[in-house]
């Protein structure tokens, strides 16, 4: 199928075996928006898809970058922050807390920290320094609860959750008396306790790799039955779920339409962010007049600049054509909603 639109979208067309093995077509559109100076969203003409997953170093250690955006499906909407915390008030400070909000659809919140470690005293036992102050601290998987620790025998442990954070330890790296840097994200509460070995939660507002729980158990099982009865194809118990990036807290079902407001707070001195999503939807004409409403399934923001004229929006609408070989051309258009 061969699609084509007057509206600054890039588009894709493939095809793709549905989760009941059945061979559909798959239509995706993607908008870039932009704030300006007025602090109004406009779209940049040539919007481009990222047809690959970038790693902020290498991938079995770092977190996600970019998501690919070439999905067969999602389940709900996806949202994606990239952004830095920013202290209240311009005067650095020792914590603070971080949260997106949707009103009455969404509350994600944690907390965020200046440097400390945890040292180990000869009469009282590991503890945690206090904070450094500090005025930011990005918003990364690296900040996070999680990354390696030496284990028994002179192996090394990786923390399954986030390979690429910091403050993961066994009784092994204890043992070795060294300082070692405790994370700079996570939950208040987590953060109070006293026990370095205690698993704390992994908090972000960027993409999980497909490697990481959870999201990796929505794949389904590959196993010696899979690859005799269904490669290529997805296992039998492979959820659309697997192809949902975003954190569990930021995945909305049902999706977003448009005209939300989302508003992220700790990431600037000033006082909240505030993203109004454009009243726009797609939907694909196929060449027999049937109309097929496409899915807002990612909305990516990156408000990681201070300057929030250079802000922007990534929105990627995406369904399935049925029996696409009976088409040989289709038009993505736009529409108020």
């Amino acid at each position: 199928m061969k699609l084509s639109t007057k509206f600054p979208l890039a588009t894709l067309f493939f095809k793709h075996w549905s989760v009941d093995d059945r061979e559909v077509g798959v239509v995706v559109a993607k908008a870039r928006i932009r704030r300006g100076d007025d602090d109004k969203w406009r779209a940049e003409p040539e919007p481009s898809l990222a047809i690959e997953d970038v790693f902020s170093g290498d991938p079995a250690l770092s977190s996600l970058a970019t998501e690919q955006e070439v999905a067969p499906g999602k389940v709900g909407t996806d949202l994606i922050i990239r952004a830095t915390a920013r202290c209240p008030d311009r005067t650095p400070t020792s914590e603070w807390p971080v949260s997106v909000s949707i009103p009455d659809r969404l509350f994600y919140s944690f907390q965020v920290q200046g440097p400390s470690v945890w040292k180990r005293d000869r009469l009282r036992g590991w503890r945690r320094t206090t904070p450094e102050l500090v005025s930011e601290v990005p918003l990364t998987y690296e900040m996070a609860f999680g990354g390696a620790s030496p284990g028994p025998d002179g192996t090394t442990l990786v923390h399954d959750e986030n390979p690429a954070g910091m403050g993961f330890a066994t009784r092994e790296r204890l043992a070795t008396g060294e300082d070692f840097a405790a994370p700079q994200i996570g939950l208040l509460a987590e953060f109070m306790g006293g026990d370095p070995l205690a698993e704390m939660t992994v908090c972000g507002l960027g993409p999980i790799a497909k490697s990481w729980p959870p999201r990796r158990s929505e794949a389904g099982t590959f196993d010696a039955a899979w690859q005799k009865t269904r490669h290529p194809r997805m296992p039998s118990d492979y959820s659309l779920a697997f192809w949902n990036a975003a954190p569990t807290a930021l995945q909305l079902d049902p999706p977003l339409v448009g005209n939300e407001e989302i508003i992220v707070d700790g990431i600037a001195h000033d006082g909240p962010v505030t993203t109004v999503l454009p009243g726009v939807a797609c939907a694909v004409l196929l060449a027999d007049g049937a109309r097929i409403a496409l899915t807002l399934d990612m909305v990516a923001l990156d408000l990681s600049d201070p300057d929030p004229a250079q802000h922007t929006a990534d929105l990627v609408w995406r369904n399935t054509v049925e029996e696409p070989e009976r088409f040989q051309v289709a038009e993505v258009i736009g529409e108020r909603v």
